[in-house]
Parts: C-alpha cells; structure tokens; sequence
C-alpha cells in the first residue's frame, strides 16, 4: 500500500517485480494477466481501508475513528484539525465543472488502455544490436533495462512526484470528505478566481457526485497509476534503443499526471448560514456605526439650522432698529429745516 513505510515499499516492490520478471521468462502473457491482477487488488487496498475508517464511526460522534495506517491516521488529523482542504487533483475538486473532469477522465482511460494493449502485443523487440525477435526480458540488454525500470519506478513512486512516498490517491483527503457526509446540513463554499466570485454547494450523505468523482480518482490514480508504474520495468526492458527509454518513462508518467493540478480551496461549513454568519456580523457592525454617523451628521444639521435661525432673528432685529433710528433722524432733520 504506498502510503506505508518508504523502505517496506521499496523492498516490496523490488521482490515482487523479480518474481514477475521471472515469470515473464517462462510464460508472457499469463504473467502479464496476473501482473494486471494483482496490481488491481493492491491499488484497492487503500480504498479498503479508507471503508473501513469510515464505517468505525457513528453519524456524528468521529472519537471512535480507527485507521489502520499510522502514517494515514498523521495525514487525516492535519485534515481534521481545519474546516479547509486543498484538493491535489481534477477529481478531488469538487469546485470544478463535472464535464472538464469527465474529458480527463476519457483522456486517461483511453492513453492508458493503449498502453496496456501495446504490452500485451510487445512480447518480442529489437536488441540493442539490432537483432530483431528478442524476447523481452529474455537477453541480457532487457534484462538490464528492466533492472533500470524498477529503480525508476521507485523514482517515481517515493520522489517528489509523490511528494516523497505520499499516496497517489490521497486516502486522507476522501476519508475527511465522506466524514463530512455523514452530516446533511454539511456545505463546502470556495472562491471562483476564474469568475471572481465565492460559490457554494450542499452535500449530504452519500452524495452520488461525490461517489462518481471517487470512483474515477480509484481508476486513475489507483488502478491506473499502480499498472503504468508497476508495469514500467516491462515497458522500458521493450526498448530497442536509449531514447526509447526515456520517452517511455516520461510518457507513461505524464499520463497519470495530466489530472494533477490544484484545485480550490474547500472551505466545509455545518451549515450555508455558516458561510456568510461572520460577513453578517461585520455587516451588522457596519450598519450600526452608519446610524451612528448619520445621528452625529443630522444633530449637526439642527444645531446649523438652529444657529441660522437665531443669526436671521439677530440681522431683522438690527434691520428693523436701523430703520427706526434712520426715521427718528430724517424728521430731526425736517424740524431744523423749519427753524
């Protein structure tokens, strides 16, 4: 299971990848079937334990939560621990459009059927001498590539493709997602960049977009990405030339990549009023020092007008007393004017 001990990995993929090459010696294509097999069965393995976590709890009460992977169980409660989770892929994204994921999806299981096809027909090659109708893994140049392709295949699965030997398909994540399920009041809100927006969407248990995004994240990067990793010593021991290794390598990995791109930020809320409570509150605040504001603005206003009213009263007073004293004197003048 790759999310358990590096070294465990390590040793248990280099034995297992000698028994088949031994196999692919004695019968090819029944070695081939059996790899496909058993490649599929060791990928469910992580969604077996992630149904089983999931069903150790009740509805709501998550204390009885037993995982069986100590490094999974460090991983979960760094979920856990925040109402936020940052989704690795496409089909962790629950913020992107359905019909984008599905064209991925297509993408996928077609350029990985190819590949698969492409080593069941490939039983013979070219050595590097140019003798045609080697068997592969069948002379000493392929059987040499194929040595190189279990260290590159560990490359891949331990280095920083992985993140240093982290699961492809992210168990923690959907564990803490179908946790969240169990409640049916549960909304996931995330900010649209593209559209400038914050958007939000309802779950509830056993949310059938939900289960459709798991199940295809188990068929890439589960079934998908164990058979294109796995099978990468038997797809490099059927190269003729150098170049051919490369290419192949690069290849087959950029096929289990092409859905790995991050995606929005989740943000999980008990309920929609959750999402906008905080924003609510601010608003509320917001309106309250509004009123404040305008009571200041309109006891100003009566003040002026008050103020106004008094100055009007004070100039009339002083036009009508200016008047009396302009009349008082024009009749003074009249009387000296007779003397």
């Amino acid at each position: 299971i790759d999310s358990d001990k590096n070294r465990f990995v390590m040793v248990t993929y280099a034995a297992v990848s000698f028994l088949f090459l031994g196999g692919l010696q004695v019968s090819f294509d029944y070695t081939l079937n059996a790899m496909v097999i058993f490649y599929t069965f060791t990928s469910s393995l992580e969604s077996v334990r992630i149904m089983l976590a999931y069903h150790s709890v009740g509805d709501e009460n998550q204390d009885d939560l037993m995982i069986s992977s100590e490094i999974m169980l460090a991983k979960f409660n760094k979920y856990n621990g925040t109402n936020e989770i940052k989704p690795a892929n496409v089909y962790e994204d629950l913020g992107r459009n359905l019909t984008i994921v599905t064209m991925v999806f297509i993408t996928q299981v077609v350029l990985i059927s190819f590949v698969c096809f492409d080593m069941r027909n490939s039983n013979v090659n070219n050595c590097l001498d140019g003798t045609k109708g080697c068997p592969v893994a069948g002379t000493l140049g392929s059987w040499l590539f194929f040595i190189l392709g279990i260290f590159m295949a560990l490359v891949f699965q331990l280095g920083p493709k992985t993140k240093f030997g982290e699961s492809e398909q992210n168990p923690y994540y959907w564990l803490r997602l179908f946790l969240v399920l169990k409640n049916d009041k549960t909304w996931i809100s995330w900010n649209n960049d593209m559209k400038g927006i914050d958007e939000d969407n309802k779950l509830h248990a056993g949310d059938i977009r939900v289960w459709i995004r798991y199940f295809m994240s188990f068929l890439i990067n589960g079934v998908g990405f164990h058979i294109l990793v796995h099978a990468l010593p038997l797809q490099v021991a059927s190269q003729s030339s150098l170049t051919g290794v490369v290419f192949r390598a690069i290849g087959m990995m950029y096929l289990v990549d092409l859905d790995d791109t991050p995606g929005y930020k989740l943000t999980i809320h008990d309920n929609i009023h959750d999402t906008t409570d905080s924003n609510k509150e601010e608003d509320i605040d917001e309106i309250n020092e509004a009123i404040k504001e305008a009571h200041v603005v309109l006891n100003t206003l009566k003040e002026l007008a008050q103020k106004k009213q008094k100055l009007s009263s004070i100039i009339s007073s002083n036009v009508v007393n200016k008047g009396k004293y302009s009349s008082v004197e024009s009749k003074n003048t009249e009387i000296d004017i007779d003397v």
